[in-house]
This record gives C-alpha cells, sequence and structure tokens, in this order.
C-alpha cells in the first residue's frame, strides 16, 4: 500500500509539472521568451478643404502618409467644404473624437468658436493646425504647421512688379477668405504692392464665378488690367484656362498661390507667368509628428516650411521640381 501511494503521489507530482510547463509555454511562449503585447496603432483624423482640384491635397496628404508609415500610426482623411459654417466644423471635429481619433490634424476656419472648439478637443487629444490657422487668441497655444504666407505674398508681388512695371493696374482675385491662409497672402501682396505705388483692385469672385459653366465671367473680361493675382487653385486654372483657350485675359498676365497638374502645364505653356508653392509635403510630414508628440532634430515649435515663386524659368530647378513633385523625388 505504501509503494502504490507513493507511486500515486507520483503521477500526481508529474501531472503538476506538465501542467506548469504548459501553462508557462503559453504565458511566455515557446520559445522561452516572455509574448509581446501588440503595439498600439494610433488613429489620426486629417480634416481638410475640399477642392475640385485633387492634386491640392495630394502633397500634404503623401507627406502625412509617410509620416504614418515611419511611425507607426493610421490615417483616416475627411474633405469638407470650405464653405463650411463654424458650427458644422465643430460638430465635425466632435464627431472625429467620438469615432475614436487619438490626433486630429486640421485646416481650420479662422473662427472664434472653432479655436474654442480645438482648445477643448485638446485637452484630450492632441491637435495639431496644417496649412491654416485660427488667428485669435484663444488658439495661441495650438500647434500649428505652415509656410509664411504673408512672406510668400510679398514675393510673388515682388514678381509681379518686376515682370508689370509701374504704372500697369494690377486685380487681386479673392475667395474663401475665411482662412488665415489666403488672407494672409492677399496682405502680403497687398502690403508690396502698396510700398510700391502700384495700382491695385480687389474682387472677391462668387462660388458661382469660379466654376467654369461655358462662360466667361465679367470681371475676367476686362482688358484695362496688366495682371491678375489669385489666391486659391480653383481661380488660377480658370485663369489659365481662360487664357490658354483665347476667351479672355489677352495681354494680361496671370499670377497665383497654389498648384496642381494642370496650373503646372499653364505655368509650362507660359499661360500663367509665376506661382507661389509650399512644400506641403512637409507640413503634412511635421504636423503628422507633432501630433504623435515625437521630436525631431532642428524641429521647433513654430518650424519654418519652404516656399518658392516659380515661373518658366526656373520651373526645371532641382529644389522647385521638389516642391512641385515631392512624391517623386
Amino acid at each position: 500500500m505504501e509503494v502504490a501511494g507513493v507511486s500515486k503521489n507520483r503521477k500526481y507530482a508529474l501531472l503538476i509539472a506538465a501542467g506548469a510547463i504548459l501553462f508557462a509555454w503559453f504565458i511566455f511562449g515557446w520559445d522561452g521568451l516572455p509574448r509581446q503585447e501588440e503595439e498600439h496603432i494610433r488613429q489620426i483624423s486629417y480634416l481638410y478643404r475640399s477642392n475640385s482640384v485633387d492634386e491640392t491635397q495630394q502633397a500634404a496628404k503623401q507627406g502625412i502618409d509617410q509620416a504614418a508609415k515611419d511611425y507607426k500610426c493610421e490615417i483616416t482623411a475627411t474633405a469638407f467644404d470650405p464653405a463650411i459654417t463654424a458650427k458644422e466644423q465643430k460638430r465635425l471635429i466632435e464627431k472625429e473624437v467620438e469615432n475614436g481619433a487619438e490626433a486630429i490634424l486640421i485646416e481650420p476656419l479662422d473662427d472664434k468658436k472653432v479655436a474654442q472648439e480645438l482648445k477643448k478637443v485638446g485637452k484630450k487629444v492632441p491637435v495639431v493646425q496644417i496649412n491654416s490657422w485660427i488667428r485669435d487668441e484663444a488658439a495661441k497655444d495650438i500647434e500649428r504647421v505652415h509656410v509664411d504666407y504673408h512672406k510668400m505674398g510679398e514675393e510673388l508681388a515682388r514678381k509681379v512688379q518686376k515682370d508689370v512695371g509701374s504704372g500697369g493696374k494690377i486685380l487681386l482675385l479673392k475667395s474663401d477668405m475665411n482662412y488665415a491662409d489666403i488672407e494672409e497672402a492677399c496682405q502680403g501682396v497687398k502690403d508690396y504692392l502698396k510700398d510700391q505705388n502700384a495700382i491695385v483692385e480687389e474682387y472677391s469672385m462668387t462660388a458661382a464665378e469660379q466654376k467654369w459653366a461655358g462662360t466667361v465671367p465679367e470681371i475676367l473680361k476686362r482688358t484695362d488690367v496688366s495682371a491678375i493675382i489669385t489666391f486659391g487653385t480653383i481661380q488660377l486654372e480658370l485663369c489659365g484656362k481662360i487664357k490658354k483657350e483665347g476667351l479672355a485675359l489677352g495681354d494680361t498676365r496671370v499670377y497665383g498661390i497654389g498648384k496642381s497638374n494642370q496650373i503646372i502645364s499653364y505655368l509650362e505653356e507660359g499661360k500663367i507667368s509665376a506661382i507661389g508653392v509650399s512644400s506641403e509635403y512637409s507640413a503634412g510630414y511635421l504636423s503628422t509628428v507633432k501630433a504623435l508628440g515625437i521630436d525631431l532634430p532642428d524641429v521647433g515649435r513654430e518650424r519654418e516650411i519652404d516656399f518658392s515663386v516659380i515661373d518658366g524659368k526656373n520651373i526645371y530647378t532641382t529644389e522647385n521640381q521638389r516642391l512641385l513633385f515631392p512624391f517623386v523625388q
């Protein structure tokens, strides 16, 4: 009986030992190493102004996607109508957070109510303003990444003045002025031209005038204008199209801020004289990095984004080709 008891106890011990080994394998893995928890993939929402010219967002989105790949996060891109109201944009931001966004990249309306909403959301998740920003005091502590649009406007105006000379009338075509980037670029142009005592007129295009419907807007039929400067990709493309097809703008030079494949084509053909272009790719990449809270060397809070005024003579330089086609480099 005693020997049988020992044998029985030994069986129990073996069973317990086997169970312990199986448990250890489950916990630590078959290779004897501790199991690694799955790495959390952060969700970032990118909210941007929609545009009939899709390429205008490609460079920024390429930069965002590259940063997402480098730092293992997922991007959800959502376009909104540029004419969105502050109330609608606030609701859009709220919805993204409710849907699980762990960071927000946004081209915000230059509106105090939107600033207050972003400030509130910023207590829950990181918020970065990309390309455009809110100038109200309520938004002063919200991260932002954008080019110096005022300086870009000045440089574009310098080019226009050089080409046109003194005495020529310059028409500024404006629209969508609820965004700081457009307003600052326009102000930069006006400040420079004012210092040069240039003859300047301003005109705000309606949404209907900006959309090509087979007829030339009356404002573009004028023959007393030496140069037109636009502050939006849609208007710039429209002017290039009208000039190329010989419908109007015969001797009028066309300038603007923004780019698309069609605009670049018009620039090469000489239908558009010069454009102001920023490194949207860099803005997209740096915005994502900031949203993730990653510090990169030589990247401060107000890190300046490169820009260039590009015309038919310097379009093929390495620097300008990189700005025009960043994701091909």
